[in-house]
C-alpha cells in the first residue's frame, strides 16, 4: 500500500495484568487491540473498564510503569498474547473509563501446557480421570504458573 497505513484491528476480549506471582483481571465492557504493523511492532489495546479502577491505571500511567498485559483477542478460547506495555492514556467516560496500552507482542514459545501438567504431576496427588479433569479446567483458567 503506497503512502497509506495498513493496521490490522481485533476485538479485545479479555484483558489481565501480571502483577508478580499473580494476575489481575478487570470487568471488560469492550475493548479493541491494534496492530501497527510498523518497523517497531508496536501494537495499541484500548479497553473500556468500569471507572473503579480509575486510580489503579492513573496511577499506573503517573508512575510510567512498565506492564505485563495478557490480552484474549478475538475469541475468549483463544490463548492470550502476552504484551510489555505502558498506560498511555486514561479517560474519563461517563461511569467507564478508557485505558489505552502501547506496547509490543512479547516473543515467547507456547510451553503452558507442559508447565502446567509438570506442576499438576509434582505438585498434586490427581492422577487418572481426576488429572485429565483439572488440567482441562486449568487450561481454561490459565493460572500464572511459579517457575522452578
Amino acid at each position: 500500500m503506497r503512502g497509506g497505513f495498513r493496521m490490522k484491528t481485533f476485538k479485545l476480549v479479555r484483558l489481565q495484568i501480571v502483577e508478580n506471582d499473580a494476575l489481575r483481571s478487570f470487568d471488560l465492557y469492550d475493548g479493541l487491540i491494534i496492530n501497527k504493523e510498523d518497523e517497531k511492532q508496536t501494537w495499541i489495546l484500548e479497553a473500556f473498564l468500569s471507572d473503579k479502577e480509575l486510580d489503579y491505571f492513573n496511577n499506573i500511567q503517573q508512575n510510567r510503569e512498565n506492564l505485563e498485559v495478557l490480552a484474549v483477542i478475538s475469541n475468549e478460547r483463544n490463548d492470550p498474547a502476552a504484551f510489555y506495555a505502558h498506560v498511555h492514556e486514561v479517560r474519563h467516560i461517563g461511569n467507564k473509563i478508557s485505558v489505552l496500552f502501547t506496547g509490543h507482542i512479547r516473543n515467547q514459545r507456547n510451553e503452558y501446557a507442559e508447565d502446567l501438567l509438570n506442576h499438576l504431576v509434582s505438585d498434586s496427588d490427581l492422577t487418572g480421570t481426576d488429572l485429565l479433569h483439572e488440567f482441562r479446567t486449568q487450561m481454561k483458567e490459565r493460572p500464572r504458573l511459579k517457575k522452578n
